[in-house]
């Protein structure tokens, strides 16, 4: 995207940088934009066609210039890391800013996770599409919009999203250091690790692989696509129902309210 879409998010925090130079501070966020399209691209790609791309693409940027003022290399792991939670979370407050949740979409959303996790449980394995539509009383054409929304609810609850930490993933050094302040974390994560575990063995070889490339590999959900030889929405499919038995296990107070 253009430099000029963003430059004058960019210029609002110009003044407030007295250790670079303009010139200096602009290249870094140059050089580190592909950051910015890579959160971004993962958040939409789970979400309804009426969220704007370029909002919280607008959002994104300003969250990478807060990670180049806060960055501490002596404190902080790799500032790749560092910025992509920065973003993230700059994104999210974005998407709850808006009013993009349609009326009634969080009864949806509950109605939704509930028919997964269910139906999960009863058949042993992920629901198909006619199977979910049967259940929630809708036609199996309605599926993908509804899934896309209950999505973009979870994106915008008090509660975050699952991350790749709650996988099993995030970095060992910061995981480490939480868990020696806070033994009940370390309980907690081997807990999820368990939940995770059993939950994978459940799945078949594609939906294995869906969630193996998406949060260890880090590919996009069309990357995904590719390689399985599947849609992209079939992909997003298989993501947002898996995230749904697993936020079922784990227990998801916003939805469950």
């Amino acid at each position: 995207m253009n430099a000029s879409v963003y430059s004058d998010r960019v210029k609002a925090y110009k003044a407030a940088e007295h250790t670079r130079t303009g010139g200096e501070r602009e290249q870094e966020i140059l050089r580190h934009l592909p950051l910015v399209h890579t959160v971004v691209d993962r958040i939409c790609a789970t979400l309804p066609a009426t969220v704007d791309r370029d909002d919280l693409f607008h959002a994104g940027v300003i969250g990478l210039i807060d990670a180049l003022s806060r960055f501490d290399a002596s404190r902080d792991n790799a500032f790749s890391t560092y910025a992509v939670m920065r973003i993230r979370g700059q994104v999210i407050d974005e998407l709850r800013a808006r009013d993009w949740v349609p009326r009634g979409a969080r009864e949806r959303a509950r109605d939704y996770q509930q028919a997964v996790t269910e139906l999960t449980r009863d058949l042993g394995r992920l629901p198909g599409d006619h199977e979910l539509a049967k259940h929630l009383g809708v036609p199996v054409e309605e599926m993908l919009s509804i899934e896309r929304e209950a999505q973009l609810v979870v994106q915008v609850s008090l509660d975050a999203p699952l991350s790749d930490d709650q996988l099993g993933g995030g970095s060992a050094l910061a995981r480490h250091d939480d868990e020696s302040a806070n033994p009940a974390r370390h309980l907690e994560r081997v807990d999820r690790q368990r939940l995770v575990a059993e939950l994978l063995d459940t799945l078949s070889e594609q939906e294995r692989m869906v969630i193996k490339l998406y949060y260890f590999e880090n590919l996009l959900m069309k990357e995904i696509a590719e390689v399985l030889g599947v849609t992209e929405s079939r992909v997003c499919q298989i993501h947002g129902r898996t995230m749904a038995v697993l936020r079922g296990r784990l227990g998801d107070p916003d939805l469950a309210s």
